[in-house]
């Protein structure tokens, strides 16, 4: 039995609702209004993320085009599939919410008070280097499992003919 991914079937009433019909009929892709519940911190401060690129790592690794998904169905009701490429990757997602925490404050600490409890004492740039360094594939965390929050991206188009809707039964 081949490893299914999951990814977000939200209420209507939910911000990123996206109806199963539009899912059936398109797939899933990056700009798919459900992938926006989806943490990426890659994409948080897309430059610096490039500027901090390790040498080597594939062109396709394209942060603003990446889809979110879960190992395990988190939902009532998720949208799933079984894994189809090698175009996936799996980051910590304690660093990328590190990542959001300190680009929140360093954008918004000089005018909103809020921002101060932001603060990780490090740099954005600290976070994102230990984000790139957190990348393993999705086969070398199944092995592994490293990170017990994972961030797993897909950079690639789910395509509609193997997504079907899944159900926790009750």
């Amino acid at each position: 039995m081949s490893l299914l991914l999951y990814h977000a079937y939200l209420p209507e009433n939910h911000t990123h609702f996206v109806s199963e019909e539009q899912v059936m009929q398109e797939g899933i892709q990056y700009f798919t209004k459900s992938n926006n519940r989806y943490s990426n911190g890659g994409r948080v401060k897309i430059e610096k993320t490039e500027s901090l690129r390790p040498f080597g790592i594939p062109e396709w690794v394209n942060f603003k085009e990446a889809i979110g998904v879960d190992i395990a169905n988190r939902f009532f009701k998720s949208f799933c599939f079984p894994v189809f490429t090698d175009k996936t990757l799996v980051f910590d997602s304690e660093i990328s919410i590190s990542i959001y925490d300190q680009a929140f404050y360093d954008d918004f600490k000089d005018f909103d008070e809020e921002a101060l409890n932001f603060d990780t004492g490090e740099s954005i740039e600290h976070w994102i280097k230990l984000y790139w360094n957190s990348m393993v594939t999705l086969q070398e965390y199944l092995l592994k499992r490293p990170y017990p929050k994972p961030e797993i991206l897909v950079f690639e188009s789910i395509p509609k003919e193997i997504i079907r809707v899944c159900e926790e039964k009750s």
